[in-house]
């Protein structure tokens, strides 16, 4: 029997670099992206810093992210639907359709839930809110009804454009969306035309309208170039929502994280304070973090059979990267700085949130790996196995935080472990359910054969 023939290290590692090369032209695009939007969150609490007793409106901001990304969750993850299946006109004929249904559903619960009495159950009775956070957040809330269903739109059509690796209009719109909430919010703020809440809340709403716009016209180019039928079987509404619903579930499930937390963070000695310097805190680190979602969608575009130990590394120097900037942020004093000047907290708020930015600086590492496994089993069709890590790190969760509840500890170093735990407990499942699966190439199309932008 012939002796497999021995391949050079030389040409080993050329392959190596060339797919680094390839997943950074995908990744680079979507990560700045997610910087983007994450200032649109440094600018909406820069904002609320200006506004007098503000550690109640920055309390609020918990709630209107935690209720407005809860409501849009079935929408989140038609960009990885749209990723793995749109491949031809006839899928995004199919896939148009049932984004369309999504939008409609976000839009009449969101409607639902601000605009009648099943706002007082879920805000005070469900996260145990005190009134006038729950009164604060609504005021933002109010002026949000579409804000889901455009997410969906953008989404849905930034996952076509991935497929086709055209990303970098990706990144332009986001930048339009974060200028369009400066702009508003700040003509809002100056001029007094709203006040408190409402000023985020119509910024956001004008903000992520204006994305989805540019990205729709943006989109136009890509979608035009889809071949017209590749012969692939038929993706009815049936089909679509067996795909998406384990992914959507998923990420319902992982959004009711601000639930568990706002409820933990309320039962603390001041849960006010809490619950304001946890939301300032998360607000820069999710400056770091943001990196490290572009990763699962470059995953997926990108992925080949055997190029998995390159991927994973280029994922996890990634996440130290950024977990260490954080902890260089913390250790030369930068996050107080930025929480008492950029974000006027009070010192008791800047305190607080000092320490729980120290403690979540794990947190890009362990999502950048979650973001690894995330991608390979999407790409895989294996999308069930996030929910099931997901159930168990919440599970996780909720008894850290009880237990945690019971001790000594600062609320915030409480809310940090749990956020840990979920994590970690995640990863860990992820990686297991991988590890046993067949390593198959994706069931999908030739990823190969996507079609590419010109001159992107």
């Amino acid at each position: 029997m012939a002796a497999d023939p021995v391949i050079p290290a030389a040409d080993f590692r050329q392959a190596r670099r060339a797919v680094r090369k390839s997943f950074w032209q995908v990744y680079w695009p979507l990560a700045l992206s997610w910087f983007f939007m994450g200032w649109e969150g440094q600018v909406a609490v820069g904002l609320i810093g200006l506004m007098p007793e503000n550690e109640v409106l920055q309390a609020g901001v918990l709630v209107v992210w935690g209720l407005a990304m809860l409501v849009e969750s079935p929408v989140i993850d038609l960009l990885s639907t749209a990723t793995t299946l749109g491949t031809d006109r006839v899928r995004y004929a199919q896939i148009s359709k049932f984004a369309g249904i999504l939008m409609l559903w976000v839009t009449v619960v969101h409607s639902l839930v601000v605009f009648t009495p099943a706002y007082h159950v879920v805000a005070v009775e469900w996260m145990g809110n005190k009134p006038e956070v729950a009164d604060a957040a609504r005021d933002g809330l109010f002026w949000m009804p579409l804000w889901a269903a455009c997410v969906g739109w953008r989404r849905y059509r930034q996952g076509i454009m991935i497929r086709a690796e055209s990303t970098r209009p990706i990144s332009i719109g986001t930048l339009i969306r974060v200028v369009t909430t400066a702009l508003v919010g700040g003509g809002l703020y100056l001029s007094k035309a709203l006040s408190g809440m409402s000023v985020v809340g119509a910024a956001f709403a004008a903000a992520v309208f204006a994305e989805a716009l540019y990205i729709h016209f943006a989109s136009a180019k890509v979608i035009h170039a889809l071949p017209d039928d590749r012969g692939e079987p038929p993706m009815g509404l049936a089909k679509l929502f067996r795909f998406h619903l384990p992914l959507t579930a998923s990420t319902l499930l992982m959004l009711t994280t601000p639930f568990l937390m706002a409820r933990a963070l309320n039962q603390t000695a001041d849960p006010i304070i809490a619950m304001a310097a946890w939301q300032v805190a998360g607000t820069v680190a999710w400056l770091f973090e943001t990196a490290t979602f572009a990763l699962p969608e470059a995953v997926i575009a990108r992925y080949r059979p055997g190029d998995e130990r390159t991927i994973a590394m280029f994922c996890l120097a990634v996440g130290g990267a950024l977990s260490g900037g954080m902890l260089a942020t913390h250790v030369t004093g930068l996050d107080r700085w930025i929480f008492e000047t950029a974000y006027h907290s009070k010192p008791e708020v800047a305190n607080q949130a000092s320490i729980a930015f120290l403690w979540t600086s794990p947190l890009p590492l362990l999502v950048s790996a979650q973001s690894f496994f995330r991608g390979m089993l999407t790409a895989h069709h294996i999308t069930s196995a996030r929910m099931a890590a997901i159930l168990v790190g919440l599970a996780a969760m909720g008894l850290v935080l009880q237990a945690g509840l019971k001790t000594s500890l600062p609320g915030v170093v409480v809310g940090a472990l749990g956020v840990l735990s979920y994590s970690g407990v995640e990863l860990a499942i992820l990686a297991g359910t991988w590890a046993r699966s067949a390593r198959k190439p994706p069931l999908g199309p030739d990823l190969s054969q996507a079609q590419t932008e010109p001159g992107v």
